[in-house]
């Protein structure tokens, strides 16, 4: 199953939750102990570990098999690894491998699969696992878009590298009228400050229309701004962190 998944932040984008759920076995069985799972997947890729309970301790470490059940992983770039348990322990972990340049999924689509363990000489308890998984969303060619109020020559923009301090852009001069401008703005990975200014000292407003500002890159919203903010208002982002 797909969705849409709504992002208005990036800074790094990897992360897995899980629900606990409590299992019980009479007897000597592994299984995994949890029923849901997210991961964000970066763009190196990751492997990713979940907990495993077994009922039994052994001196040695084992090792069991991991399957896929009714959902397969349509959105691709997922491999299942093993379950180990070390040795005198009843916790494993198992471990499936995401890699991200073989996931076809879009900015902001999620799909989800289910696994759970396997062996041929040792009981399974069904917990079954459902991971939800996505790409974590890389962008760089961001879109500047400005929507100003009547006296748009008033209003000034810019966009500075907090780290070198130098403007990466500047929005040229607009000549007096209602109106929508944008700019397609290359960010490289980093942090910025987008400032917006107004020469009258008011903001984006006359009688009739209230401005505003925006900057985004595919489905995510960098900075937005405008309005009534007086002289200038400053907004800070991060691109990729």
């Amino acid at each position: 199953m797909k969705k849409i998944i709504s992002i208005v932040f990036i800074a790094s984008l990897l992360f897995t939750s899980c629900d606990q759920d409590n299992v019980t076995y009479e007897g000597t069985a592994v299984g995994l102990s949890i029923t849901s799972a997210q991961v964000s997947v970066p763009v190196e890729g990751s492997t990713e570990m979940f907990p495993v309970t077994i009922t039994s301790t052994s001196p040695e470490d084992r090792t069991f098999g991991l399957e896929f059940v009714s959902d397969l992983p349509t959105g691709g770039g997922v491999t299942l690894g093993t379950i180990t348990v070390p040795a005198n322990s009843y916790d494993g972990t198992a471990s499936v491998d995401f890699d991200f340049g073989n996931i076809t999924l879009g900015d902001g689509i999620t799909d989800t699969f289910s696994i759970r363990a396997t062996s041929e000489s040792t009981a399974i308890f069904g917990t079954v696992l459902v991971i939800e998984y996505f790409k974590a969303v890389i962008c760089n060619n961001s879109t500047f878009t400005i929507n100003t109020d009547l006296y748009a020559e008033e209003t000034g923009f810019t966009i500075t590298n907090d780290v070198t301090g130098v403007v990466e852009y500047t929005m040229p001069p607009l000549l007096r009228g209602v109106q929508t401008f944008t700019a397609d703005i290359f960010l490289e990975d980093g942090c910025y400050t987008a400032t917006i200014t107004d020469s009258y000292g008011d903001g984006q407003v006359d009688p009739n229309v209230t401005g505003n500002y925006s900057i985004t890159c595919s489905i995510l919203t960098f900075a937005s701004g405008g309005g009534t903010f007086g002289a200038s208002q400053s907004r800070s982002f991060c691109v990729n962190q």
